[in-house]
């Protein structure tokens, strides 16, 4: 059951990175993409440090694995740049419910591409975790398919291949080697894309240099935990794909941690029934 364990921390983990990520994007007024590019180049900074106390980056490994490491890499990257697109024409709670659709592009994939077979219990817990996580962001507005609403869906169907895909490499790579090119992807590519923006931001940053380095460690920081306690849950998992839809669950948590750390107390009893409906939901899909 250790990765039950490494599951749980993982969404804990990325709930955590939920709130750092909100802290750096309100100090530090700078574009979308390019708290992408601090957030993922830190990381692959620090990983480019310390990997080779933990069992160093195997290089070669993109030509061995070129078609695994590529679609990584690619899926993590562009999920990342779509979904900051979409996330400025849309609120908080818009993009919260058209994202949640990653639950079930994930569980899709784990089907044709994991092997996965689900329950009707299982089934039913995925129902009712998407039920949860589109209730907790529901504020009785108008939901309409406009040009924002169908980035995010996009978006949440790259994530979802991210999700798989960083399944099945863990069959085939070391947990370091994974982190270095899922960050240094998207950063690379954020950069390449929107060069004129990350050189002029970089002067905001300059200006701010002590303040963001802090919150960008720390939102690097927990962004790769996560993706360490998830990949050894792909790891040890019997079916990767109950993972890849637990993963999800992590919405939820990060309302629960926006009403702890940030004091966002609206709307606080839906909030506490969302969390126990995704609580019960987990019991379901572990089934």
């Amino acid at each position: 059951m250790y990765w039950l364990i490494f599951t749980i921390f993982a969404i804990i983990s990325r709930a955590t990175y939920s709130i750092s990520s909100k802290l750096l994007s309100q100090d530090i007024k700078v574009a979308a993409q390019s708290h992408a590019l601090l957030l993922t180049g830190s990381s692959a900074i620090l990983v480019l440090i310390f990997g080779p106390f933990f069992g160093g980056i195997d290089f070669l490994s993109i030509f061995k694995y070129p078609m695994i490491i590529g679609a990584v890499m690619l899926s993590c990257s562009f999920g990342n740049i779509i979904f900051f697109n979409g996330q400025k024409l849309l609120d908080a709670s818009m993009t919260q419910i058209a994202f949640s659709s990653v639950l079930i592009w994930g569980a899709v994939l784990s089907l044709f591409f994991l092997n996965s077979t689900f329950s009707i219990y299982q089934i039913f817990g995925m129902l009712l975790l998407l039920a949860a996580i589109i209730f907790t962001q529901y504020e009785r507005r108008k939901f309409s398919f406009n040009k924002g609403v169908i980035i995010i869906m996009t978006a949440a169907i790259v994530f979802a291949i991210f999700q798989v895909t960083s399944a099945i490499a863990s069959r085939y790579v070391n947990t370091v080697t994974y982190l270095f090119y899922a960050n240094l992807a998207t950063a690379t590519l954020v950069l390449v894309l929107n060069p004129k923006t990350s050189l002029k931001d970089f002067k905001i940053i300059k200006r701010n240099i002590t303040n963001t380095i802090s919150k960008t460690l720390f939102a690097s920081l927990t962004s790769m935990i996560y993706m360490i306690f998830s990949f050894a849950a792909y790891r040890l998992a019997p079916d990767r794909g109950v993972v890849v839809v637990l993963l999800t669950s992590q919405v939820i948590i990060s309302v629960i941690f926006g009403v702890i750390f940030l004091k966002e107390r609206n709307n606080i009893p839906k909030k506490i029934i969302a969390g126990t409906i995704a609580f019960i939901a987990a019991i379901l899909i572990n089934q």
